[in-house]
């Protein structure tokens, strides 16, 4: 997720902040009081702990965090970066309750009631998150995370038609979205419109540069090729993402199967072979395999046949 940047809307800490500036400002004659050293303190330990993620020091920007909030707890700011914190590493129920308490504070900004909408949506919790989503875009319509949110939950129940409309939406606010174009060329190739899936794939590939398209477009490049026929230009595809570092077991299986219907057993066992190796209880490569070797063993008798009746 972005680092957002989120100012305190809460009237406590806005009158605090107002009076830090103040302060700052050379308006000497207001008394300092303690709640403004806390939010001066608040901001500075919020700061420390932002340079501590950039670090990757993620124990020591918790910490940060979590301090942040003991000193100014109405700043929404700490409780979504605190939030963040504890997400990372699995504290799922603190993470979600700073993440509601941020939404609360921030008197529903759409960017927070979003974040809350993907955590629900995460834990399978889909009318939470509805609501987050539908929320977020009665107050803002033109942002494209929210749109793309809505179509996630859509396609979590199988509503294909609805999840393509809340993902072209997306696709309105922001042209070059990858997650949401993945996802609608695999709605259009589930649903036997290969032609729209092979033309959404192929517009987020041309964002990159070449050899540097990610593995998962590759796949999803190859699989619609597949759906047309075009098995040469597949086989191609799959072979760039299985040649790509930290590969999938999908590429791999997709690139066995595709040699297999070419004909070109002897390679597509390889490639089987290979994703075992690394993958050795892909079920589908599994079953791949065991039909990889029946049709190699139907061959090897059909040429112990012949050779006996010449």
């Amino acid at each position: 997720m972005p680092n957002y940047v989120f100012m305190s809307r809460s009237p406590q800490c806005w009158a605090l902040f107002a009076a830090t500036i103040l302060g700052l400002s050379g308006c000497h004659a207001l008394p300092k009081s303690p709640a403004v050293d806390n939010v001066a303190l608040a901001r500075q330990l919020s700061l420390q702990a932002t340079e501590a993620t950039q670090d990757g020091h993620w124990d020591n920007a918790e910490q940060l965090y979590r301090e942040a909030i003991e000193a100014c707890p109405e700043d929404e700011r700490a409780h979504f970066r605190y939030a963040e914190t504890l997400w990372r590493r699995g504290a799922t129920d603190e993470a979600m309750a700073h993440m509601e308490k941020a939404v609360q504070l921030s008197g529903g900004a759409p960017d927070l009631r979003i974040r809350l909408g993907s955590m629900y949506f995460s834990r399978g919790q889909l009318h939470a998150a509805t609501e987050q989503a539908d929320l977020a875009i009665a107050s803002n319509r033109k942002i494209a995370s929210a749109w793309a949110l809505q179509g996630d939950i859509h396609r979590k129940y199988d509503r294909d038609r609805e999840a393509l409309s809340a993902y072209h939406r997306a696709l309105c606010c922001q042209p070059h979205y990858p997650a949401v174009q993945l996802a609608t060329a695999e709605i259009y190739r589930r649903n036997d419109r290969h032609q729209r899936a092979l033309a959404t794939a192929n517009a987020l590939a041309e964002h990159y540069p070449v050899g540097q398209i990610p593995q998962p477009v590759l796949v999803e490049q190859g699989l619609a090729m597949k759906s047309l026929g075009q098995l040469d230009h597949a086989i191609e595809r799959f072979r760039l993402a299985a040649s790509q570092s930290d590969p999938s077991a999908e590429a791999y299986y997709h690139l066995s199967e595709s040699l297999l219907l070419t004909g070109n057993v002897a390679n597509a066992r390889l490639a089987v072979t290979e994703a075992l190796d690394h993958w050795p209880n892909h079920k589908p490569t599994l079953r791949l395999r065991g039909q990889i070797d029946e049709k190699l063993n139907r061959t090897a008798q059909a040429t112990v046949a012949k050779s006996t009746t010449q």
